[in-house]
């Protein structure tokens, strides 16, 4: 890992765990039309890029007009009309109709047109992403705000893209994608509070990004607040207090749940066993990893291991 930019540790999270980005459908809405969305494992993404529309989430309804971003991170169930009161296809129903070629869909009656990029981010990680986890149920940038205006060039390039469907279209789609998910997620912790972003906040103070970078790089190193920081030219109190505001937890609660995120792509992509794992992140003892990577990750790791590759199914768990 290159600590010499400690603060695109966020890119090399989103590199290992690859999150990747899909457009499934760009429509032309015209009044009265409405889209239903199911709750889904993926994070989901609506751009305006043109009119005006409503999203009801929950009991909630937001107005978004041209140039808005919303990002729904836990893919909440939810829904995109003209108007809260508009009959709301299912997206299964819609995408149903779409022509062999098509990248646009016509959408509605006769009425006010609107066109909107619609899709998600998906990864290989059962649970909540580490990125994702970190932000509210709904991140809205609007098309006004200086933040959004920043994304135009970014998301004209992926409307051309998506639209034209060239030869590689797919490839830049995706790319463009983690671009604007990136671009979205500093224009999220650059509002918050101080704390309020978690680690992906704390990754604009250099001492605590190189904390982070160091732990990232060696997961399996028995560090202690202590040494970190030493390394980082401050005391122990200082760092262990700054960690927490920022972070939200303990350096080695931190520690713990980034050994098993490391854990969980090894039991996902590799053949060691469960003692050469628990070994690689930092435990002697496999008794230990178990019981840790259970608090965590919410199952013991033969299952997870099992259920990551298809060979059981949820309702085969582990009882509890």
């Amino acid at each position: 890992m290159d600590l010499t930019h400690p603060s695109d540790l966020l890119g090399q999270i989103l590199e290992r765990t690859h999150l990747r980005g899909r457009i499934y459908c760009r429509t032309v809405a015209r009044a009265p039309w409405g889209l239903r969305f199911a709750p889904t494992a993926t994070a989901a993404l609506h751009l305006v890029i043109a009119g005006t529309c409503q999203l009801t989430q929950g009991g909630e309804v937001i107005a978004l007009g041209p140039g808005d971003v919303v990002l729904l991170p836990r893919g909440d169930g939810h829904a995109v009309a003209d108007s809260p009161r508009s009959p709301k296809l299912r997206l299964e129903d819609w995408l149903a109709t779409r022509g062999e070629g098509e990248s646009s869909y016509v959408l509605g009656g006769s009425g006010v047109e609107s066109r909107l990029l619609c899709g998600c981010f998906a990864f290989d990680e059962p649970g909540a992403h580490p990125v994702l986890r970190l932000l509210p149920e709904r991140v809205h940038l609007r098309g006004a705000s200086e933040e959004a205006r920043a994304l135009l060039p970014t998301v004209a390039l992926l409307e051309r893209e998506y639209e034209r469907g060239e030869r590689g279209a797919s490839v830049i789609v995706s790319r463009l994608l983690d671009i604007l998910l990136v671009q979205v997620l500093r224009a999220w912790a650059d509002a918050q509070t101080s704390g309020g972003a978690g680690w992906l906040g704390a990754l604009g103070d250099r001492t605590l990004a190189s904390v982070l970078g160091w732990m990232h790089a060696e997961p399996g190193r028995n560090w202690t607040v202590s040494e970190l920081a030493r390394r980082s030219g401050t005391s122990r109190a200082t760092l262990a207090r700054r960690f927490a505001s920022e972070v939200g937890v303990a350096p080695h609660e931190y520690l713990t749940r980034l050994r098993m995120q490391e854990a969980a792509q090894a039991l996902r992509e590799g053949q060691d066993g469960l003692a050469a794992i628990a070994g690689r992140v930092g435990y002697e003892s496999e008794f230990a990893f178990n019981r840790a990577f259970r608090r965590v990750m919410g199952l013991p790791p033969g299952e997870y291991r099992r259920r990551a590759r298809g060979e059981l199914s949820p309702s085969q768990g582990h009882p509890q």
